[in-house]
């Protein structure tokens, strides 16, 4: 009995992950990091340079591939992403894998959807959170929501968490990361497989893992030499992140409290073959139900 009663104080918490440093690269045409995303349609790894006049894309081997220009004011308080599902983003339609850029440089942030090839905005939506120092966001696919991070510069929301409406832009709830958790350059990303935020800092030597509700989960240590952190990216394929630094080096980690959750994207092709599968089954209903009934036959 006292064994049982040991064990389960002890599982009350789950215990920390323990991360590490799978792989590192300086991208060659940035140095003050303050955003990144990870494509996982296409490996790409891209980062936005601080105040910088377009986001780049970089192969997982550091490689430079291309880049598109950044809509919106120059910011350092940005962050790249990329959407985990299909969702609408104001009024469009975004398929899974879509570039987002979070502008939170003044008021209120702006969320904007680009074609990754052209660096066109295909979408804005201009939020209800933030006082001019958002720097990080991302997309909860079983909230339907976006989650946004206030850094702790904000004179009037500083170091909060907000749960936005993408349709609306309406702000659906907000928790501070105090006391647990404290952000200057910073990012969130929603880790698929437990739906909650995992939140980086470059004043913190850890990974922050909050609940969608608020309610702080636990820190995760960062490996030795992985600091200044100002963005992550959770590669959901693998359950790995990754994360960049003010000091402009990017670092790949594994060990995160994240499994790998591969979701394939329906679209284009896959998208067409549903909609056929469901029109041939249809026909085979209707066809079914007037034999049945003595009717003449579908042709």
């Amino acid at each position: 009995m006292f064994v049982l009663l040991i064990a389960a104080l002890g599982g009350a918490h789950a215990a920390s992950a323990q991360i590490v440093e799978l792989s590192q690269f300086n991208p060659s045409g940035a140095a003050g990091l303050c955003g990144t995303g990870f494509d996982q349609t296409n490996d790409g790894v891209w980062v936005y340079d601080c105040s910088a006049a377009d986001v780049q894309r970089y192969a997982t081997d550091g490689t430079f591939l291309s880049s598109v220009s950044r809509p919106g004011e120059a910011a350092n308080d940005v962050d790249v992403e990329f959407s985990k599902a299909r969702f609408v983003l104001d009024a469009t339609l975004l398929e899974a894998g879509t570039l987002l850029f979070v502008n939170g440089e003044t008021g209120v942030a702006e969320v904007y959807a680009l074609d990754k090839s052209t660096g066109a905005v295909l979408e804005t939506l201009v939020t209800g959170f933030g006082a001019s120092h958002v720097v990080g966001g991302g997309y909860h696919p079983d909230r339907a929501s976006l989650f946004l991070l206030q850094d702790r510069v904000s004179g009037s929301l500083p170091n909060q968490i907000g749960e936005v409406d993408p349709v609306t832009g309406t702000v659906l709830n907000m928790f501070s990361t105090l006391p647990d958790f404290d952000v200057n350059f910073g990012d969130l990303d929603v880790c698929r497989s437990s739906g909650n935020l995992l939140v980086v800092s470059s004043i913190e030597t850890s990974i922050g893992e909050f609940a969608p509700s608020g309610t702080f989960i636990q820190h995760h240590a960062l490996p030795a030499g992985v600091s200044l952190l100002s963005g992550i990216a959770i590669d959901d394929s693998t359950g790995e992140a990754w994360v960049s630094g003010t000091g402009g080096v990017v670092w790949q980690l594994g060990g995160l409290p994240c499994s790998a959750t591969p979701v394939p994207a329906l679209t284009g092709w896959a998208l067409g073959m549903l909609a056929l599968l469901v029109l041939v089954l249809t026909i085979l209903s209707l066809r079914c139900f007037a034999e049945r009934k003595g009717l003449a036959p579908l042709s």
